[in-house]
Parts: C-alpha cells; structure tokens; sequence
C-alpha cells in the first residue's frame, strides 16, 4: 500500500476565498502571515508594474531612435542612388569621350600618316627642284656672264656712238633735246660765221596731229609758213632744212665756209682713228650743214 493512502484527503483550498474571508474568518489553526506576502505581492506588483514602464519608455525610444536611424538611412540611401545615377552619368560621359578620343586618335594617325607620304614626296619633289634649280642657277650665271659681257660691249659702244653723236651734232650744229611732254628743243649753231656757237632755237609741240612752234628764238616771220607746209607733207627734214635757211637768213652778211658733213663717216661705220681726225678737224674749223648734210640725216 502506497504511503499516501494513510494522509488525509486532499481538500481545495481557493486563495481568493482566503482574501475574502480575511483574517477573522481564516482558521486560527493555520497562520499564512498574509500581511508579509500581501507587502511582498504589492512590491512584486508594484515590480512588474516599474518594469513595464522602464520598458515601454525604452521601447519608446528606440522606436524613435529607430525611426530616426530609419529616416537617416533612407535620406543616406537616396543620396547614395543619386551618387550613384551622377556616377554612371559620368561613366557613360566618360566611355563616350574615350570613344570619341579614340576615333580622334585613329583619325589623327591616318592624318599623320598621310602628312608623312606627302612629305615624303615634298622631300623627293623638293630634292628634284633643288637639282633643277642648281641647273637653272649655273644657266642664270652663264647668261649674266653674257649679259655682263653683253653690257660692256653695249656700253662701249654706247661710249662710241655718244662720241659720234657728239661729233655728229658738232658737225651738223643742231642739237635734240625734249623739254617737257610731246615738245622737242631744236638747237642751231654753226649758222653766224662770226659766232658759231651763238644758238638758234625753237620748241615745237608735237602732241596733236598738227604740229606747233610755241617758242622760237629769234622769231621767224615766216614760222607759219614753214608748219603749214610742215602739216601738209609731214616732211620733218625738209622743215628742219628750211628753218635753218631761215636762221641763216638773219645773220648780216652770212659767209659759207666748207662743210664737213659730206666727208664724216656715220654711226657705226667710221674707225676710232678716223673719229679722232674727225674731232680734230671740227675743232679746228666750225662746219656749216647745207642741204646735202640735212638730206643725210634721219628724224626719228
């Protein structure tokens, strides 16, 4: 047999109808010290109840830390995407612009490529004109050679046919010079016997068709005649021929003494010796020119 079948029977005892009860009505058998546990349950209770507090004022706050902790990280999160959306802009950006520098550099390198063979040939090219003008400077000296041999020989017979001109215009006592746009200063001398070199001169006008004395020196009285007759044949010799007989005729009592002209030998064909002798006879006796000098001489 069991031990407990010699306990007494188990009977319910509610802790609610003790309370009711309260201590008048409790068995004064049994002493629960009700006063002790009813201070320990209102400090147990009043244990939960703080705890529950501190709890709900911590979980309080972390909710809001929570949520703060939750706004920062969103904020953080968005900022962080749009870094990110402004990053792959300027990846793109940046593929873009090496994709461009690419193309540049290949069309840059096919640039350089084709300025090198065109060089190439300037080189060639350049070398080529080098050579030609090499020939050309050695054909340039020889033809300056020339032209300064040339030079020299035209001007010494520019020195020649100056001293024949000289002699000539000595010889003929008339002279040629231009004394402003289309006019001509005729000089004559040789005309006074007893001043050969006294001038007799005129300015004649020829820029229109119709020629024209302005000035005349001495005056001629029949000057009019002579340019009538002068547009009519249009024969420069004859008028000059005529305008010395004219000069002629003013001098008193003119003497004729013997031209040379006839025994001078003309430009070009005379010989430096026969010059000098030439030069010593008209310097030693003025010449008159008479019709048959005049008809040797051309008017250009």
């Amino acid at each position: 047999m069991p031990a407990t079948a010699f306990l007494a029977p188990h009977q319910p005892i509610s802790l609610i109808s003790l309370i009711d009860a309260g201590p008048s009505k409790q068995s004064t058998g049994i002493d629960l010290e009700w006063a002790n546990f009813h201070a320990h349950v209102d400090a147990f209770l009043n244990a939960i109840d703080g705890y529950t507090t501190a709890a709900k004022t911590e979980i309080a706050a972390l909710a809001t830390e929570h949520s703060t902790s939750v706004r920062d990280f969103t904020a953080q999160k968005e900022e962080t995407e749009r870094r990110i959306q402004q990053e792959r802009s300027r990846e793109a950006e940046m593929l873009l612009g090496l994709e461009n520098e690419r193309t540049t550099v290949a069309d840059l390198t096919a640039s350089v490529n084709h300025l090198q063979a065109t060089l190439n040939r300037v080189k060639e090219q350049s070398a080529q004109v080098e050579h030609e003008l090499n020939a050309v400077r050695k054909e340039v000296a020889m033809r300056r050679s020339e032209k300064k041999r040339q030079g020299e020989k035209l001007r010494e017979m520019r020195r020649r046919d100056e001293d024949e001109l000289d002699i000539m215009e000595q010889a003929l006592g008339w002279r040629v010079n231009g004394v402003g746009d289309d006019k001509l200063l005729m000089r004559f001398t040789l005309i006074d016997h007893a001043d050969p070199e006294k001038e007799f001169s005129l300015v004649m006008d020829i820029s229109k068709h119709d020629y024209q004395v302005p000035a005349c020196s001495p005056p001629l009285s029949n000057i009019g005649e002579l340019l009538t007759q002068l547009n009519s044949d249009r024969d420069l010799s004859s008028f000059i021929k005529r305008v010395r007989k004219s000069f002629k005729a003013l001098v008193p009592n003119p003497q004729a003494p013997p031209s040379k002209f006839d025994t001078m030998a003309g430009p070009g064909m005379r010989t430096p010796a026969s010059g000098r002798t030439l030069q010593r006879d008209v310097t030693a006796q003025p010449v008159n020119v008479d019709e048959a000098g005049m008809d040797r001489l051309k008017v250009v």
